[in-house]
């Protein structure tokens, strides 16, 4: 009787384990699809920065000029913070994913309407047209707010889904995976970067169109990987936009806050005043007798009526490093 108890026993630990083992299973698979999803875009909206800020460059735009254009990128960014978290709640983490991604597509399909550098001739152009600069400015500040808009929805999932699908014990293999794959973020931002200054060096299409194929490559994967009542709230119809402050406990309120305040300060010297330095000729380089662009250095080009280096940026100012794109890119 006592063999037969401890088979007994033995039989239900192991259906237990495989009961486990199924639903580690089950909660992997909407982490791995959103975490492939997610670190996809990341790549992407690294080299959208990268693509935007050097494409301007390029064009003789100013960093204030720049500076704008990324203006309403990081408003989008606070407010569809405040808003996504009730979206997804309401809708599921699939349809911000999906979301996320299409808006992200638009903008790169946006995107191309800018002037194309060879075609321009010293014109700002938009889809073909000679356009004012102000309305380049414009036109590419409004499509940068569908990316800040893109990156927030779709970071949504990234975060959410490791609090969804982590079990109470964190000492398991699952939990082990979440917090390596969630390390991989800032490092493949790192690459879109690089990507991204490195594929505009060679063409400003081709550029917009690896990102739009990374973006493609993670939209099934999202949409059919992903059951649409992850996330959902058992009572979404009471959700409101106040019950994103937490009022019994205002310190992460005052966390947000701070966070807010760090990441503006992190972009005032980052996003636009370091690539114009590191991108920025040095002032010894303008004004050097030349032949050819041979003799000249880097963000510098030859004057042939001159016969002198001339600024190819006359807007983005001298003292900098005059590094190329690719090393730009590489760097930050």
């Amino acid at each position: 009787a006592r063999q037969a108890s401890k088979g007994h026993a033995g039989r239900m630990a192991g259906r237990h384990g495989e009961a486990g083992m199924a639903s580690s299973r089950r909660a992997l698979l909407p982490f791995a699809v959103i975490s492939c999803s997610y670190l996809l875009f990341t790549v992407t909206d690294g080299a959208l920065r990268m693509i935007v800020l050097l494409h301007a460059y390029s064009l003789n735009f100013s960093a204030m000029d720049v500076a704008v254009m990324f203006v309403l990128y990081e408003l989008a960014g606070v407010f569809t913070n405040l808003l996504a978290g009730v979206a997804g709640a309401r809708w599921g983490i699939r349809a911000t994913l999906v979301t996320g991604l299409l808006l992200q597509l638009l903008t790169y399909g946006l995107l191309y309407g800018w002037g194309w550098q060879e075609d321009l001739a010293g014109e700002t152009r938009l889809f073909g047209h000679t356009a004012t600069k102000q309305q380049a400015i414009v036109y590419i500040t409004i499509v940068q707010m569908f990316g800040g808009v893109a990156k927030d929805l779709t970071k949504l999932g990234g975060k959410t889904v490791t609090k969804l699908v982590t079990p109470d014990e964190k000492n398991t293999q699952l939990f082990k995976i979440v917090s390596l794959l969630t390390g991989w973020k800032n490092s493949l931002k790192g690459v879109g970067y690089f990507l991204g200054s490195w594929l505009i060096g060679i063409s400003y299409g081709l550029a917009l169109g690896a990102m739009m194929a990374l973006v493609l490559l993670a939209l099934p994967m999202a949409y059919f990987g992903l059951d649409p009542q992850l996330g959902v709230s058992p009572s979404p119809g009471r959700l409101r936009l106040s019950d994103v402050f937490d009022r019994s406990n205002p310190n992460l309120n005052w966390l947000s806050l701070a966070r807010l305040f760090l990441f503006a300060s992190r972009d005032f010297w980052f996003e636009v005043p370091l690539p114009f330095f590191l991108r920025t000729p040095p002032c010894a380089a303008i004004g050097r007798p030349c032949a050819d662009d041979s003799d000249c250095g880097s963000g510098t080009a030859c004057d042939a009526e001159a016969g002198a280096c001339a600024n190819l940026n006359p807007g983005g100012g001298c003292g900098g490093l005059g590094w190329s794109r690719t090393q730009v890119g590489a760097l930050l």
